[in-house]
């Protein structure tokens, strides 16, 4: 069951990646790089790496600002662990939102999770001094999904530097468009090579084809991917 739950979320989560952008205070943000959080209070998916956090269960369509509690009234987390989420889940019972590590915004890629939040509160341009305020604000703000139709592949690793919960499930989803060979993603190289192997393992993909796949998207080909 949990391995059916996890290929639901990595189907999910490449939909999302492939045919959307989020719409926010009038700003676009196309996700790049996204982690899914998903936690079933009565179900089969107890993922305790997720913050459980009030705003990340049916909430849907709206950003989550990492705080050090459960609760929406706890106090944000600071300094490069404070993060945000997008939220997907509609109901009581399920935590579920994707943590945007990397995202295009007004026409720059943005790689890390501190710094898309930050390049977002900067491009809303709230009137707050306050950082907290502004968080609140973007919280409160409706979130919507609007069309953007991507022709590129989706790779998956494990969600980075986790300590807890299901720590080798891989739902870290990276988008691997034209823009992916200038984007120092962590594992970069390793996403490539199971993608690939994956590939020519199926058959999907003749180990020609992955010699070149490699060769465009890292700008060399892995020992891994020349042995196949």
């Amino acid at each position: 069951m949990q391995e059916q739950i996890k290929r639901r979320l990595q189907k999910e989560t490449e939909h999302f990646l492939t045919n959307w952008k989020l719409v926010c205070r009038g700003l676009e943000i196309y996700p790049k790089e996204i982690e899914v959080y998903y936690y079933e209070k009565e179900g089969e998916f107890k993922d305790d790496s997720v913050h459980k956090n009030d705003l990340q269960k049916n909430n849907r369509n709206h950003f989550y600002v990492h705080r050090w509690g459960t609760k929406s009234s706890d106090s944000y987390k600071g300094g490069s662990r404070t993060g945000i989420d997008f939220v997907i889940s509609d109901n009581e019972n399920i935590y579920q939102s994707y943590l945007i590590r990397s995202a295009d915004i007004n026409g720059e890629t943005i790689v890390g999770p501190n710094k898309v939040l930050k390049k977002i509160i900067m491009a809303c341009d709230f009137s707050d001094e306050h950082l907290e305020s502004n968080y609140k604000e973007l919280e409160c703000s409706p979130v919507t999904l609007e069309p953007n139709n991507v022709s590129a592949d989706v790779l998956f690793s494990k969600r980075m530097n986790l300590k807890k919960g299901y720590v080798d499930c891989e739902l870290r989803a990276v988008l691997c468009d034209d823009k992916f060979i200038n984007c120092k993603y962590l594992g970069k190289e390793k996403m490539i090579v199971d993608f690939l192997s994956e590939k020519v393992h199926l058959q999907d993909m003749t180990s020609d084809e992955a010699r070149k796949y490699a060769k465009v998207k890292l700008s060399y080909i892995p020992s891994e991917i020349k042995s196949l």
